[in-house]
Parts: structure tokens; sequence; C-alpha cells
């Protein structure tokens, strides 16, 4: 185990969450209900958030995959008369907490993963830019809780990702001084997390919505998926 890491903080959605599994149809689901009957609204919507209708996804870097709900009801509101910011959080939030996460591995893998980690003597935690409340709920639901010290929504610190907040706010609960904690995501957004909070070391997986392509130049380090993680840190002891 390298002396300089410590801690470990995860983004959740592509990385143990399928965002395209979870996120697409959830948010097409949001949009319907926010354009009330309007399918030219509904597409509207999720134009704006980053869908690909032709892909059906969300683009890289999107507000969907990339940002949090002040984000989307940023561009939302103005397109929705009459709904106030208020309004349209708390109908995206409430969403998001009852959709369906789906695991990005087996119950049994994503388990064996983190506890292996865990074994390492590595303090875990989550920052999303989901909810904390959904956040929270994922976890449980994927019978996770105990291996994160902290899990943190974009609702959690003043500023959110792409700001350094998440990994301040992780370094400052745990005691670890930022530049022994690593960040591990799928997109910009964490990346860029890291390097304001002051990351050791910024990883990027390849199992969310972002290329290899896109996250070369902004992270330390590029591997398929988090079941590759014991193995990068077993190869930065030498």
């Amino acid at each position: 185990m390298t002396d300089a890491i410590a801690g470990v903080l995860f983004d959740k959605d592509g990385v143990f969450v399928d965002f395209e599994k979870t996120w697409t149809p959830a948010l097409k689901a949001i949009a319907a209900d926010a354009a009330n009957g309007d399918r030219f609204l509904e597409m509207r919507l999720l134009d704006v958030a980053g869908f690909d209708p032709h892909a059906d996804t969300f683009s890289p870097g999107s507000i969907w995959a990339a940002g949090h709900t002040d984000d989307l009801v940023e561009v939302w509101v103005p397109l929705l008369n009459g709904m106030s910011p208020a309004a349209l959080v708390e109908k995206v939030n409430s969403h998001c907490l009852q959709a369906a996460s789906h695991p990005v591995f087996p119950r049994d893998e994503g388990h064996r993963i983190f506890s292996g980690l865990k074994q390492l003597d590595l303090v875990l935690g989550v920052a999303t830019n989901d909810a904390a409340a959904s956040a929270h709920a994922t976890v449980t639901a994927f019978g996770l809780a105990n291996m994160f010290d902290l899990v943190l929504g974009y609702d959690s610190v003043a500023n959110p990702k792409p700001a350094g907040d998440p990994l301040l706010a992780f370094a400052s609960h745990t005691g670890i001084e930022p530049h022994r904690v690593m960040m591990v995501g799928d997109n910009a957004h964490d990346m860029q997390c890291g390097r304001a909070g002051g990351a050791g070391l910024c990883v990027g997986v390849l199992s969310g919505n972002s290329t290899r392509d896109q996250l070369d130049p902004l992270a330390d380090h590029v591997i398929d998926d988090i079941s590759h993680l014991q193995a990068l840190l077993a190869s930065l002891e030498h």
C-alpha cells in the first residue's frame, strides 16, 4: 500500500451505479412529468439536458451526465412557464429518490471490490452530484452503507463538483490531508473536483459515459472500472 494514499473518494454514477440503465430512463420520466403531455416540450427539455436521441443517451459532460439538480433546473425553468425553481427542484429530486438504481457490478462483486479496499486500511467515501438522500438510498440498497465513512450529495456542500468542496469535506471529515486522497470518477467534473481540492491522485474510469480520450488529459490514471483499482494501487508501490 502506497504511503501517499489513505482515502478514496468515489463518484457514484458511472462508477458503481450504471449511468445509462439508471439515469437515461429516469430523466425521460422526469421530462415527461414536467412537460405534462406536451411531447415537443418534453423533447426540448431532454435536448437542453444533453440528450442525444440518435444514441439514446446523454452526451459526456452534459448537464445530466455531469451536473446536478440545480444545473438542470436553471435550464429547464425558462421552458416551463409558471413552475418555480423550488417546485422543479422538489420534482426532480423526488424522481431521483424513487429511481431504480442499477449496479455496474453484481451485488457480491461490488461488495468484494469495496471490502478489498477497506482491508487495505483505506477510508472510503462517495461524492456525487445526485442529491444526498438519493445517494444514501442507493448505497443502502446496494448493501454498501457500511463501506463508506461519508456520502456527499450536491446538496451536502456549498459548491458541488467540479468545485473542490466535496473532496475538502471528505478530507475534513476523515482527518486525511487532501494530498492523501484519491479521487475516482467517470467524467471531467470528478477530475476537476480532485484537482481543485488538492487530491493526490485523480483516477478516471471507463464504466461511465466518458471515453479514454476525454479522461486521459485530466486524470493521472485511467482504468476500465474500479475492479482494477486495487491492482493500480499495488503498482504505485513500486
